[in-house]
C-alpha cells in the first residue's frame, strides 16, 4: 500500500483533480488547507517576505491532499491525473507530489467493501 501526497498550489484546481480522481475510481483523499514555510515565516521574519511573495498568486493558500493506494496502476493514473489538472508539475509554483510507503493501515476498508 502507497500514500499519494500532492501539495497543490492553486486550491481551485482541486475540485478538477478530485474528479479526475473518481473517473479512475479512486474513491477516497483527505484534502487539508496548507502553507509552505516561506510563507510562514514571512510573518514573523520582515526580511524573508518579499522571498515569500515573489510571483506566487495563492500564496500561503494551498492544499494538500492524501489518498491511500492500494493498486500501482491506479496509483499511476492518479499521479497523471494531478500533472494534468496542474499543468504539468515540472511548472514553477505547481505543485509537488510524492509517494510513501505504508506499511500498515487500520480503519481503511477492505477491496470491495461496500463504504456506506
Amino acid at each position: 500500500m502507497k500514500l499519494l501526497v500532492a501539495v497543490v498550489n492553486d486550491p481551485d484546481k482541486v475540485v478538477d483533480i478530485l474528479d479526475g480522481f473518481l473517473e479512475i475510481d479512486v474513491r477516497g483523499a483527505t484534502i487539508l488547507e496548507s502553507s509552505g514555510m516561506a510563507h510562514m515565516i514571512a510573518d514573523h521574519v520582515p526580511f524573508f517576505t518579499p522571498f515569500a511573495e515573489m510571483g506566487i498568486e495563492n500564496a500561503g493558500n494551498s492544499r494538500t491532499l492524501f489518498s491511500l493506494m492500494r493498486d500501482e496502476d491506479k496509483l499511476d493514473k492518479a499521479i497523471q491525473v494531478i500533472d494534468d489538472v496542474l499543468g504539468g508539475l515540472h511548472q514553477p509554483d505547481s505543485g509537488l507530489v510524492f509517494v510513501l510507503p505504508v506499511e500498515r493501515c487500520l480503519g481503511m476498508p477492505e477491496p470491495g467493501a461496500d463504504d456506506q
